[in-house]
């Protein structure tokens, strides 16, 4: 299996919407809306971003809404075994907070 499927396979991705207890159809709409009109990086960029950060593998990434502003959650699994979580604004990818989970 090459990396490009381990890594896509091992991506989980859940939109935890503020509004909708889960993603149904709007929400997922009203991410694609706010991805049109510039309001949210694509995944793809954010991604980039991240590894930035923290180096590893993205194994889980939320989506939240607060207030009309989008929020992305990533969890990264570093080589060393340490997961990493940070939070970046979906907008700018800027970095507004990285937890090491082992801490």
């Amino acid at each position: 299996m090459n990396s490009f499927v381990s890594t896509s396979a091992s991506l989980m991705v859940v939109f935890a919407l503020a509004c909708p207890a889960h993603a149904d159809d709007s929400g997922l709409d009203r991410l694609r809306d706010a991805v049109a009109r510039g309001e949210v990086l694509p995944l793809s960029e954010l991604q980039t971003h991240v590894h930035q950060v923290a180096p590893g593998e993205i194994i889980k990434v939320e989506l939240e809404e607060d207030d009309g502003k989008f929020i992305y959650e990533f969890k990264v699994l570093q080589a060393n075994g340490r997961l990493v979580e940070i939070e970046m604004d979906a907008r700018d990818a800027r970095v507004l907070d990285v937890d090491n989970e082992d801490d």
